[in-house]
Parts: C-alpha cells; sequence; structure tokens
C-alpha cells in the first residue's frame, strides 16, 4: 500500500514536491516542540526561607533563546575555527540570528537536529550582519554543542528557564539566585503542560554585553518572556533577587546543569 502510493506521488511531482514540504514541516515542529519533553519536576523546590539566603541584590534582566532554523534554507555556513563548513547553511539573517544569540539548532531533513555554539572569533569568511545588529558579530564561529540546548561557561550545559548569564565579577559562575517574582510564575509549554516556576537560577553562562547588575535568562526555543513580567530589558526597572546558601539546592541545580 505504501509503495503503491508513493509510486502515485512520483508519477504526480506536484504532489510529491507538496507532501515532502508538508512532511518537512511535521518534522520541524515535532522537533520544536522537544522543549515539551522537560522534566517540570526539576521545578519544585520549596520556597526560599530567610535562613538560606544571603543579602539582597538589585538586578535587571533580559533574554536569549535558541533559534531553529531548518537546513538549507540558505546559502551562509555555519564554520569552524579553521573556516571548514560544518555542513548546515542558513539565510544570512538566520546565520546573524545565530551568531547573535550565540547558538543555534539545526532542524535537518531526516528529522534529526543538532545544537551548534559559539566557539570563537576569527577574520575568516566574515559575514556582514550590519543589516540585523549593530553589534560586531560577523566573525562567529561555530562547534557542535555538547548540551541539548547548548552550552554555558566551562562544563555546564543551558537549562531552559534555570540557566542565566552573568557576569562573574558580581555573579560568580555556579552561583544560584532566588528571584522572588519568578516563584509561582507559570510556564505554557506546546504540550499543555504548565511549570509551575520555583524562583530558583543557576549562574551558568556568560555574556559579552552582560556586566554588573545585569542578568540574562536562557528560554531554549521560545523567545517569550510575557511570564516573567519583572524582565524588562531595561537597567532602569530592576528586582531583588538573593544568593542561595542552601547546599542542597545548589548541588542539585549544578549537577542538573552538568
Amino acid at each position: 500500500m505504501i509503495k503503491q502510493f508513493l509510486n502515485y506521488l512520483k508519477k504526480n511531482k506536484h504532489l510529491f514536491a507538496y507532501s515532502f514540504v508538508l512532511i518537512l514541516g511535521l518534522c520541524f515542529q515535532r522537533s520544536s516542540n522537544s522543549q515539551d519533553n522537560l522534566n517540570i519536576t526539576k521545578f519544585n523546590f520549596s520556597k526560599a526561607t530567610i535562613t538560606d539566603l544571603g543579602e539582597p541584590m538589585t538586578l535587571w534582566a533580559t533574554t536569549y533563546y535558541l533559534p531553529e532554523f531548518v537546513d538549507g534554507s540558505g546559502e551562509v555556513a555555519l564554520r569552524d575555527n579553521s573556516g571548514n563548513e560544518l555542513g548546515p547553511k542558513l539565510t544570512l539573517q538566520e546565520w546573524c540570528r545565530s551568531a547573535l544569540e550565540g547558538s543555534v539548532r539545526i532542524v535537518f531533513k531526516t528529522a534529526e537536529f543538532k545544537t551548534y555554539n559559539f566557539d570563537s572569533n576569527s577574520g575568516l569568511f566574515s559575514n556582514d550582519c550590519s543589516e540585523f545588529s549593530t553589534l560586531n558579530i560577523g566573525n562567529t564561529k561555530f562547534r557542535i554543542a555538547n548540551g541539548t540546548f547548548g552550552d554555558g561557561d566551562g562544563k555546564y550545559k543551558l537549562v531552559p528557564y534555570r540557566t542565566i548569564a552573568t557576569d562573574p565579577l558580581s555573579i560568580p559562575t555556579g552561583t544560584v539566585l532566588y528571584i522572588p517574582k519568578a516563584q509561582g510564575a507559570k510556564i505554557l509549554l506546546k504540550n499543555g503542560q504548565t511549570i509551575i516556576h520555583d524562583g530558583y537560577f543557576f549562574a551558568g553562562d556568560l555574556g559579552g554585553l552582560i556586566k554588573l547588575k545585569h542578568i540574562d535568562v536562557f528560554l531554549g526555543t521560545d523567545n517569550d518572556s510575557s511570564f516573567f513580567p519583572w524582565i524588562s530589558h531595561t537597567s532602569t526597572l530592576t528586582f531583588e533577587a538573593y544568593i542561595v546558601k542552601d547546599q542542597k539546592i545548589i548541588d542539585d541545580l549544578t549537577q542538573m546543569h552538568l
């Protein structure tokens, strides 16, 4: 039956092309929904008590995320430090978005996907991103990431809604923060499940623009932070956060990022 259907599609090339695009779209949607497989029980730590917290800090926040693109959508290649092509090719706008965010998930025609991470800046095969960003990101080079959602600082992997990028001079890598305004936030996943956030975040990443009391919250493949209204993307709107001293919570969140 399947063989007869495929033979029919081959004889009707316009239907074959349409079916291929439709199947690829469905595969991409399934891949895009992979964030829905998050273990929501990882967000159920108990509300922090005063004895478990350090002195309050005044911070402001932005967000970053993992963009997803289909391989072969353009002619601009992801390249490694030596300038060698890694395989995937994107449009210039997609490539520049990937360089800006520091990582990208590529969905292949087989419905498989790989995550690529920022590795270094190199003058080889530079791209002009001035149309899409004021930042100098055109020399970005990539490598295959270890983590499903990308890699943070050193040995740490990124975890959606958990990882934050910080300035290590203000908030050292490996620090756990408790943000009271995040406690109880409802994050609706595409599969209908809801994460009730417990307010804890892990400093597992760095960012060139993240300085002093500025943190960057990682959202996974989601670029919507409306469930965190305390994230203002401006330094004039701040909130309070606390460094967590509870060793079990520190150990658990550290392990979550390894």
